[in-house]
């Protein structure tokens, strides 16, 4: 499988494009292309898996093109109580490609996805978890090109191989932490990044066949742009030449036509283990078709094994499959409320190979929800539930990664105040955060867009203190002029000049560095 790290640096440096023979379908057998080849892990079912960790992570344990026919330990303990699929398979679904993101099934699988993302990753810490999230059968050492499956160098080299495709493209809607989800970002040599820029997904004229870099990952493809369309909302930009997607048959076809192979499951595990949640879509594809009220194709391969024993219900009416999940425990949260249940985000229960996250604890809150009194409580970080505004409070929340127990915070109502350290007009809340917080602010999400008539706002926090400030709207494309939509390499170029300005004359500051980066990540 492996090839030489000084092969792939000629290769790369000479821009030598070698052809990629596509997989076949996603058998358990060795699978190669003319850069890498990948044996089968053989796992038959989830006690087979070996879990390989380090630190607070765990590696990629599947391989490219091996068919998955079994659902994790991991994936069975994040669907308990009313998330089982013999549960919300019961839900209504839509009956076409434009009327499903109204649906009871698409609201349920958004709660589910939002409420375990209990850690949103940064652009910058992807770099460093691309090793675990796409290296192939726990080899940390090197990750897989996305789109086809080249062997590349698992240390991050400044874009000099490899850089970061989003498969939603930022100029499709995406505006916020649902830009740097590790979920849809992904690592492709560079060369691939830059054949297709920002244009749909499609086998029709003028669409982008992600097949045409040598590796089968129609399938893949198909259930990230789902997971993006339910986990962050991002219901305009879905279909057609201006979306993500040419249409819902095609997206459709492609899953069935692509199973879900032992890697998809692998990268499941790896990224669950980092923010919490999981693409519902990997480990339960029958759910696209209750999504859009079809039915579930007979026969069809799926880690549950659900559509195989012949299931054709669809989102409209009741189902009698029954779920693999073994777990009981009731869970029923919403995405802008907590309320009573248990939580497995981030891994699940504490019996999980590799299931602690090395995260400091945060501040005491109220109130506290479910839990185990004898636990010693492992908390995630904490995320907004509910944004705060001049008249009304905001809320967070955060869960033990060990028993489930929730807290819960208020965010100050917003104050004008001047922050004095954007260069842009900004209002802050005097009563969040903590006095004397060596304050490290996200990046800017924009909670109100703005119209012909009234301006838009957007808002950040701090990282530490949760000190909260918002500006008006500024919209992305001014901020950085002159600069070509969706080229990751472009962008990676930028990083990397910015590195060298910073080393050279020291004159940039923590404030001017974060407004930099967040042009650098609108580019793309």
């Amino acid at each position: 499988m492996k090839k030489t790290f000084a092969k792939i640096l000629l290769i790369a440096a000479l821009g030598v494009s070698m052809a990629m023979p596509a997989f076949s379908n996603k058998a358990a057998t060795v699978t190669t292309t003319a850069e890498f080849t990948t044996t089968a892990t053989g796992y038959k079912k989830a006690s087979d898996v070996k879990y390989v960790t380090s630190g607070s992570y765990i590696a990629n344990w599947g391989a490219r093109g091996e068919d998955c026919s079994f659902l994790s330990t991991y994936a069975t303990s994040f669907y308990t109580g009313s998330y089982t699929y013999s549960s919300m398979s019961t839900k209504s679904g839509g009956s076409t490609q434009s009327n499903a993101h109204q649906s009871s099934l698409y609201s349920t699988l958004k709660t589910l996805m939002t409420s375990k993302h209990t850690h949103q990753t940064s652009y910058s810490e992807t770099k460093s978890q691309y090793r675990y999230t796409d290296c192939v059968s726990n080899d940390t050492e090197h990750i897989s090109s996305f789109y086809s499956g080249k062997q590349l160098t698992g240390n991050w080299d400044g874009a000099a191989t490899w850089n970061r495709e989003h498969t939603w493209p930022n100029s499709k809607g995406l505006g916020g932490n649902d830009e740097n989800d590790i979920m849809m970002l992904r690592p492709t040599w560079v060369k691939e990044n830059s054949s297709r820029g920002n244009t749909a997904y499609g086998e029709s004229s003028g669409y982008y066949d992600p097949n045409g870099e040598g590796a089968n990952v129609r399938g893949d493809c198909a259930r990230i742009v789902l997971y993006v369309y339910v986990r962050w909302g991002n219901t305009n930009y879905m279909w057609g030449k201006g979306g993500v997607m040419e249409s819902m048959n095609v997206l459709l076809d492609w899953m069935e036509e692509d199973p879900v192979d032992t890697w998809e499951m692998g990268r499941n595990d790896a990224v669950q283990k980092i923010t919490g949640t999981r693409n519902v879509f990997v480990d339960y594809p029958e759910y696209a078709w209750l999504l859009f009220g079809k039915a579930i194709p007979k026969n069809m391969s799926t880690p549950s094994g659900i559509a195989n024993n012949g299931s054709s219900s669809t989102g409209s009416s009741s189902s009698s499959s029954n779920s693999s999940s073994s777990s009981d425990t009731d869970i029923d949260q919403d995405q802008s409320s907590s309320s009573s249940g248990s939580s497995s985000s981030g891994g699940g229960s504490g019996e999980l190979p590799g299931s602690s996250f090395d995260k400091p604890g945060a501040s005491s809150s109220t109130p506290e929800i479910g839990g185990d009194e004898t636990c010693t409580h492992e908390y995630c970080d904490w995320i907004t539930i509910t944004m705060p505004t001049q008249t009304t409070e905001g809320e967070q929340l955060r869960a033990c990664q060990l028993c489930g127990k929730q807290e819960t915070k208020k965010i100050p109502c917003l104050k004008t105040e001047d922050s004095g350290d954007t260069g842009e007009s900004a209002t802050n809340s005097s009563e969040g955060g903590t006095e004397g917080c060596a304050h490290e602010y996200c990046d800017w999400i924009t909670i109100t867009m703005p119209t012909e008539t009234t301006e838009g706002e957007q808002m950040r926090a701090c990282q530490k203190c949760g000190d909260t400030q918002t500006r008006a709207y500024v919209d992305p494309s001014e901020e950085e002029k002159n600069e070509p939509v969706d080229n990751e390499q472009t962008k990676e170029g930028c990083n990397s000049s910015m590195q060298s300005a910073t080393l050279i004359g020291g004159l940039l500051l923590a404030c001017g560095v974060l407004l930099v980066k967040r042009k650098e990540q609108t580019n793309e």
